[in-house]
């Protein structure tokens, strides 16, 4: 017969959940109540919003850099840090999004960016478009589908179901823009999103 595990045993051999590190712009809450939904405690990962209040995507690199530490998050072992910015349509931007991407290198760092903003992955759900978009235009497109929306409440309830519609548009639209010659993270590939990158990773931590 063979030996018993103590439980004690089976909690210190149990597999650690991966750590998923966000960073997001400023004050914003949008981004912040979307990704919350997907962490109850029961996922195989547990998802941190980093702290600071900074909108400039260099300046937030540095700063997710320092929680990397500060938080004993381990890139080499499972846990990943996403640093997720609008580019808006001020290609003034470029230059400064261009040092975060290499900064971004360096510290193992996922840049994420949506063109003009996030409310653009959030339209995916609903329709496919190329159409070059600015914020309003987008928030217009999407209140087609979701009358009530505005920024900073929780419209996961509401989209979850089509995620995966969402997830093959994006990578439609990246390929679009490639093919156009646009440089994604750059202001230019308008209209894009890297969010499904993030949700992609999410889903496939959970089928492990």
């Amino acid at each position: 017969m063979g030996r018993k595990i103590s439980n004690d045993r089976v909690r210190k051999i149990r597999k650690r959940k991966n750590k998923i590190l966000i960073a997001v712009e400023g004050t914003n809450k949008t981004e912040k109540i979307y990704f919350s939904n997907f962490d109850d405690g029961k996922k195989p990962y547990t998802i941190t919003i980093a702290k600071g209040n900074d909108t400039d995507p260099l300046g937030m690199i540095k700063l997710l850099s320092k929680e990397i530490d500060k938080r004993d998050i381990d890139l080499s072992n499972g846990d990943i840090a996403f640093c997720v910015f609008d580019t808006d349509v001020n290609t003034k931007k470029n230059k400064i999004i261009k040092d975060a991407i290499n900064l971004a290198k360096e510290k193992g760092i996922r840049i994420i960016t949506s063109t003009p903003c996030i409310e653009l992955w959030f339209l995916l759900h609903f329709e496919y478009t190329t159409a070059r978009l600015s914020n309003n235009s987008v928030i217009k497109r999407l209140k087609k589908y979701l009358p009530k929306y505005e920024k900073n409440i929780n419209i996961f309830p509401d989209i979850k179901d089509k995620v995966y519609e969402a997830i093959d548009r994006a990578k439609r639209l990246e390929s679009f823009q490639l093919q156009n010659n646009k440089i994604i993270s750059m202001v230019e590939a308008n209209p894009n999103t890297e969010i499904e990158r993030i949700v992609e990773e999410l889903i496939m931590q959970e089928k492990r």
